[in-house]
């Protein structure tokens, strides 16, 4: 992050604070040294401080620290909390409360306030929320150990107030990052944003266990709710982080996971099933599909999981299983604009005269015109090609779908005897969006029936070369073979068909 932003105070800032929680205290300390020698700043030095005596560097530090309380204040908050919390440091108990109460009558925090107006604007009746929250932690410390009561009540009320909607955040940006660069861009953050929420509830349960710091029983119901929010985005941090890792590697059968998640969170769904949504997991595979039709049983009627079943099932080719699914949930016909096109693939795996007369009807209606192609393949194997020429107008007048219009020409133009012009349909046709690999089976077939046997030969290197099935091409080849009277030729083939069969 420094290399990308090396004068950046946030990043430095963002590093130390990193590396502080995971331990790393020689990686915190290089962060604020590189930012403290472009420009030194008394957050930065306040930083470096600590470190430092954490470190056992404990002069060092002191050093630092009485630098900081000998800067000018020019008249900002910021830098007075600063110096007010060197002093602490330094164990000067007086200079921290003057400091404070000096604060505290200058920006008039002393007259009181309605519970309504405070709960709803707290960050107007405080001083603290200037630092960063490790800073403003230290800071309530401090005013308890010290005894200063001034408006410590309404800033541990503040603090507590923030934390939710900061790791709420944290989580959207998560979500976010999720959807523009993937996944595993999670993986860093997710952890430290549960390591955030559960490091705040330890501080917020040691002030309340040691101080008893609110008394007015308004806020302290909001407090009670602040802290259940602060509870909840910490265990959402870690059921999230759960998720994705298994989604991309579901190294667990879906109901060990959710039997795991349901310990991580007490047994309360609710979590799960907000982060599942928020991990945008309706098209993550089969395993996925696995977990949502296992949470789909206690919550019948959770959309979310309701599409990510459907979507599984689509994935996995399951076609008949996906149309009764989506009977029994109306609004997936409704919402998913390639149902005809799900209902089409159903009837294909089972019914291809059905499939056929299904994707007839609706090109007809003009309805499924971007599956000209599929309607091609059918007639082809059904020997309906007929029935696809009365087609041809509706073809010639949607441009998605003139490539159709083209090749039904090269048909009629083949089944004349035309070659030359017939074949120029065709490269026409392909140039126009027709599938490849379709044209050619067409071509080499139409070429077989107009009497054209060695133009089918000298396509076999072009067909083999293709994905196309060997049992479509062979006797494609066989009968060329034949009608040319190379028997031998067309023995070998057939003896090829037969391997493959």
């Amino acid at each position: 992050m420094l290399e990308k932003y090396p004068d950046n105070r946030g990043a430095a800032l963002a590093l130390d604070a990193l590396n502080d929680l995971i331990g790393e205290r020689d990686e915190a300390l290089i962060a604020l040294e590189s930012l403290a020698m472009l420009s030194e700043s008394s957050i930065n030095m306040l930083r470096r401080a600590r470190q430092l005596m954490l470190s056992g560097k404990t002069e060092e530090a002191e050093g630092l620290l009485l630098e900081i309380t000998r800067m000018r204040t020019a008249g900002s908050v910021p830098r007075e909390l600063h110096i007010m919390l060197a002093f602490a440091r330094l164990g000067d108990r007086e200079a921290f409360a003057r400091i404070w109460h000096d604060l505290i009558e200058r920006d008039g925090l002393l007259e009181p306030v309605p519970a309504e107006e405070f709960i709803k604007y707290p960050g107007d009746y405080t001083l603290l929320g200037e630092f960063p929250f490790r800073e403003q932690i230290e800071s309530l410390e401090y005013l308890f150990s010290y005894g200063v009561q001034e408006n410590r009540e309404a800033e541990v009320f503040a603090f507590i107030h923030s934390l939710p909607d900061y790791l709420e955040n944290l989580l959207t940006r998560v979500d976010l990052e999720e959807r523009e660069y993937g996944i595993s861009g999670c993986f860093a953050a997710l952890p430290v944003i549960k390591a955030i929420a559960e490091g705040s509830l330890d501080v917020i349960e040691k002030i309340f266990s040691t101080y008893d710091p609110i008394s007015d029983e308004r806020l302290l119901e909001e407090t009670g709710e602040n802290i259940e929010r602060i509870r909840k985005s910490g265990v959402e941090a870690g059921v999230l982080n759960e998720l994705l890792r298994w989604s991309v590697d579901p190294v667990q059968p879906a109901g060990k996971l959710l039997d795991t998640l349901r310990r991580h969170t007490g047994g309360d769904d609710e979590p799960i099933l907000a982060m599942f949504d928020m991990a945008n997991m309706g098209a993550s595979g089969v395993a996925v599909g696995e977990l949502a039709s296992l949470l789909l049983e206690a919550h019948p009627d959770n959309r979310c999981l309701i599409e990510s079943v459907y979507g599984s099932l689509k994935s996995e080719e399951r076609y008949d299983e996906a149309l009764a699914f989506a009977d029994r949930h109306e609004f997936l016909k409704q919402d998913d604009a390639q149902f005809e096109s799900l209902k089409l693939e159903a009837l294909r795996s089972s019914d291809e005269e059905a499939a056929f007369q299904f994707l007839l009807g609706g090109i007809k209606e003009r309805r499924m015109l971007e599956r000209y192609a599929d309607l091609f393949e059918l007639a082809l194997a059904l020997d309906r090609m007929d029935e696809v020429a009365s087609l041809r107008w509706i073809f010639a007048e949607e441009k998605g779908a003139i490539a159709g219009s083209h090749m039904l020409n090269a048909l009629d133009r083949l089944k004349k005897r035309d070659v030359k012009e017939g074949t120029a349909l065709f490269e026409r046709a392909k140039r126009s969006g027709f599938p490849e690999e379709l044209a050619l089976m067409l071509l080499a077939r139409s070429l077989l029936s107009a009497g054209y046997p060695k133009r089918v030969v000298g396509l076999r290197e072009k067909m083999l070369k293709t994905s196309l099935p060997l049992e479509e091409i062979y006797p494609l080849l066989i009968r060329a073979y034949r009608e040319l009277g190379r028997e031998s030729e067309a023995r070998d083939v057939e003896a090829m068909l037969e391997a493959v069969r």
